[in-house]
């Protein structure tokens, strides 16, 4: 039976094994490579990195390259603002499978006029059990470490081509054990962030869309004590993206059938000095019903490099895929892949 505690602090050797799990990413960019200067026993809270992680396919394929991200609901990851451009209700489920464990987010966003778009999402990380062997080598007790983070949105239109959004989030890191805990007692940090961005469209046919968002500002997360408080990892984002609507085919109907979008973002620490990093993207397609992406992070990380994506719609229901190809990671790492499916009505 799991037992969970949190009154207890997270002694050095298990915080350690904790932050080995969270470095183990194999899609999260914008991540340091902070095992390359901090010792693997180090008493550490990585807690809030997961927060750098990418969701949603749509996204990735475009090797993330989201601030300017519209009509859909996986804008709440990246800027809130983009949730005001949706017409239809939205139910969606998005995954990843990193080597550090699974990733799901189930989200639900609703248009309403003269008001704007509500709606929310539940964001699990699983970093998968970890066993706690004594000196022996016997398995004694097992660590269950996991990231929730509940996220109440809203965005609406505030004229003039402007659209603004944010988002609330409830964020919490946890290890629960089993077994016998009284060596390695659990963990429970929880703290409140926000995320408030903007877009506009510029032109006369407004295919030029700008977007930028401040992500994750709020307090630190604690889990042993507040000297040991890590404070969240903030960013600046500030990107564009530019529409190109190609002519219809001769003979056709007359409408518009391809188009391609470019984008671009470049990302940088809030109230920190820091090197900017940069992410590229494209999206061409037929309609909804086909969409090919690609895109490439160019970050000092070494965990850059490009990716690929599809989506298909049909109807209400939609599916995207996206898949990076990490280059010059120093972490044993695997390429993950996002998928996510939706459902519009």
């Amino acid at each position: 039976m799991r037992r969970n505690r949190s009154d207890g602090p997270l002694n050095g050797r298990t915080a350690g094994r904790i932050v080995a799990i969270l470095l183990l990413l194999s899609g999260g960019p914008t991540v340091c490579l902070i095992a390359q200067t901090v010792p693997a026993d180090a008493p550490q809270n990585a807690g809030g990195l997961f927060l750098l992680f990418p969701v949603g396919a749509r996204a990735v394929g475009m090797g993330q390259s989201a601030a300017a991200l519209d009509g859909s609901g996986e804008a709440a990851f990246w800027n809130p603002s983009g949730l005001a451009t949706m017409n239809n209700d939205e139910f969606a489920l998005h995954s990843a499978s990193l080597v550090s464990g699974a990733t799901n987010a189930l989200t639900a966003f609703f248009p309403r006029r003269g008001i704007g778009v509500l709606g929310g999402a539940v964001y699990l990380v699983d970093y998968g059990d970890q066993d706690v062997v004594d000196s022996s080598g016997t398995t004694v007790a097992r660590l269950a470490p996991r990231n929730i983070e509940l996220l109440a949105s809203f965005a609406t239109d505030l004229g003039g081509s402007f659209v603004f959004g944010v988002s609330y989030k409830l964020v919490e890191f946890r290890v629960d054990c089993s077994g016998d805990c009284h060596t390695v007692p659990a963990g429970v940090g929880v703290t409140h962030a926000l995320d408030v961005g903007g877009q506009f469209t510029v032109g006369e046919t407004e295919a030029l869309r700008i977007g930028f968002v401040v992500r994750n500002i709020g307090f630190p997360l604690q889990v042993n004590n507040r000297d040991q408080a890590d404070p969240l990892p903030a960013r600046l984002v500030v990107g564009a993206l530019y529409r190109i609507d190609f002519r219809p085919f001769p003979g056709g109907d007359g409408k518009q059938r391809l188009d391609l979008k470019v984008a671009a973002d470049v990302e940088s620490p809030w109230g920190e000095v820091g090197t900017p990093q940069a992410r590229v993207g494209l999206d061409v397609g037929y309609q909804r019903l086909l969409r090919l992406r690609g895109g490439y992070a160019f970050v000092h990380d070494g965990l850059g490099g490009p990716t690929v994506g599809l989506g298909v719609a049909s109807g209400s229901i939609g599916v995207d895929l996206a898949h990076p190809f990490l280059t010059g990671s120093s972490l044993v790492t695997a390429n993950p892949t996002y998928l996510s499916f939706r459902v519009t009505f």
